[in-house]
């Protein structure tokens, strides 16, 4: 990352609960070698100084998730007043050219700027990861394509492809705006001013996993701030292939279960349309069970 950045940035790796016994030594080997006395590592709970040093490598004691996980890390910064902002990172983010300091610019540059994040492309840089500019998906819009799922059944219409309707950038003619206005961005790399942060409380610990971007959004709306895609910036996300294709038992859970959070506590929904929601979801439970009947 350091060939591919002239700003100047300070580091900080959360583990979040590894039990292999191996990664966070193995991490910490690293960090020690290559950083040396500019390097801490401290564990969950444990004080830090108010000014971090270039490096801290915070060892959490359980896995609390994505916005936990997150909330962790932030919490070290909030005393620094060197850093006054986030660019939030998973560690399947691969820089390829400097997009630290062009993201600040272009975020002082963008009055009602909350969120910006890069392009992000997939593997080796081959094509464009969707994921990175996305529409926000309303209750009338769950209500219909649960209910249309035979429709969708009987015309081979795969999960991933109805989930493509909420891809801002998917077959949208180039060249793209250079600073386009998004409502979810990818929180895989999105920068933010640390204040802005702190005044919507970071990420809601409410969740596990998944609809982290939505609730930003939500929270952010009501600020009237906008979130925002450069789109001649890159990074590479390697890891950019959608849970949705083949979603696990336990992601699938986490999913319904912050998909219900958002629902209930961002989405100010009357009670007749939450009642249809109901009524779809039992209807798709229905057809899948059906459907599995057929296959048999």
């Amino acid at each position: 990352m350091e060939q591919f950045n002239t700003a100047p940035i300070k580091y900080v790796v959360v583990d979040n609960g590894s039990k292999d016994g191996v990664s966070v030594g193995e991490i910490d080997k690293f960090l020690t070698a290559n950083f040396g006395s500019r390097y801490k590592l401290v564990s969950e709970n444990e004080p830090v100084g108010i000014t971090l040093p270039d490096v801290t490598f915070l060892v959490s004691s359980s896995n609390d998730g994505y916005a936990r996980g997150n909330n962790k890390g932030i919490a070290l910064t909030a005393a620094d007043d060197e850093i006054d902002r986030l660019l939030i990172l998973n560690n399947d983010i691969l820089f390829i050219e400097d997009i630290i300091q062009p993201l600040c610019v272009a975020q002082d540059s963008l009055p009602d700027c909350a969120i910006i994040s890069p392009l992000l492309l997939t593997g080796k840089g081959a094509g464009i990861d969707w994921n990175c500019a996305r529409k926000d998906t309303l209750v009338g819009t769950w209500i219909k394509n649960n209910f249309l799922a035979p429709y969708h059944w009987l015309c081979k219409k795969s999960v991933y492809e109805i989930y493509q309707e909420s891809l801002l950038l998917y077959k949208k003619e180039k060249p793209y705006p250079e600073f386009m206005p998004i409502e979810l961005p990818s929180g895989s790399c999105m920068l933010v001013k640390k204040d802005v942060f702190a005044a919507i409380g970071n990420f809601d610990p409410a969740t596990f996993l998944y609809y982290e971007e939505n609730i930003l959004y939500r929270k952010l709306l009501k600020r009237n701030l906008r979130n925002y895609i450069a789109t001649g910036l890159r990074c590479i996300h390697l890891g950019a292939a959608t849970m949705v294709k083949s979603p696990s038992r336990i992601v699938a859970e986490a999913a319904k279960a912050s998909r219900i959070y958002y629902i209930r506590t961002y989405l100010d929904s009357p009670w007749w349309q939450l009642a249809m929601l109901g009524v779809s979801e039992a209807w798709l439970q229905c057809f899948v069970f059906l459907k599995s009947i057929v296959k048999k």
